[in-house]
């Protein structure tokens, strides 16, 4: 029984100049199997995080999935070295994340794309081996911290908890007021612990800090 041998990624299957609009056609393929009109906000609005996360499934396939197997184990027809093929794939990922009010990150664009999470992880946190490269998956988890950040601000709730978490902004809220608290806390003490200071004894004295 022979071994197959895998074959090697072929080079050039994806046209970069068209797979922007390419990914927006599988975009409205996938929605007309649910009568949706993606162009009616009213309608778009309806349209979950789990269902979109099935639409990067579908360009997936449609677009990405290799037909036999690759080096390496890749499962994308994407070539990982063509730095402007993964800018307008990255680019037209965070469009549609935008454009559908979701959050999405990492994970989604491995769905969509067919590369690994891993295999993303390691281009995002080895700037040293492809900087370029790294940018690129940076820029999509900065995008879904600013989308998340997004969805939350749509909320009193939410927006609540953006307020005493942000840290870029400096607003940290609840950081803050627990600070505030305690610098304008009055403290009381005792009769013995005056004694033990060698203050003069004054039951339920309140001491303030100093201004």
């Amino acid at each position: 029984m022979s071994r197959t041998k895998a074959a090697k990624p072929e080079l050039n299957i994806i046209n970069t100049a068209t797979i922007s609009q390419d990914i927006d056609n599988c975009v409205l393929e996938y929605f007309s199997r649910y009568s949706l009109d993606v162009f009616d906000l009213s309608q778009r609005k309806y349209i979950t995080h789990n269902i979109l996360t099935g639409c990067m499934k579908y360009i997936y396939n449609k677009l990405f999935k290799p037909q036999h197997s690759l080096m390496n184990n890749q499962k994308s027809l994407l070539d990982y070295d063509n730095i402007e093929q993964l800018t307008v794939v990255a680019d037209k990922f965070i469009e549609l994340s935008l454009e559908f009010n979701k959050s999405l990150g990492l994970m989604q664009f491995s769905i969509m794309s067919g590369i690994h999470r891993s295999t993303l992880a390691e281009w995002r946190d080895n700037r040293e081996l492809n900087p370029i490269r790294s940018d690129i998956i940076n820029n999509i988890c900065e995008c879904h911290k600013m989308e998340q950040i997004g969805l939350l601000n749509d909320s009193p709730v939410g927006a609540l908890a953006v307020a005493n978490n942000d840290i870029e902004t400096g607003l940290e809220w609840s950081k803050q007021q627990a600070l505030t608290q305690a610098n304008n806390t009055v403290y009381i003490l005792s009769s013995e612990r005056l004694q033990g200071l060698g203050l003069p004894k004054a039951d339920n004295q309140a001491i303030e800090p100093p201004q």
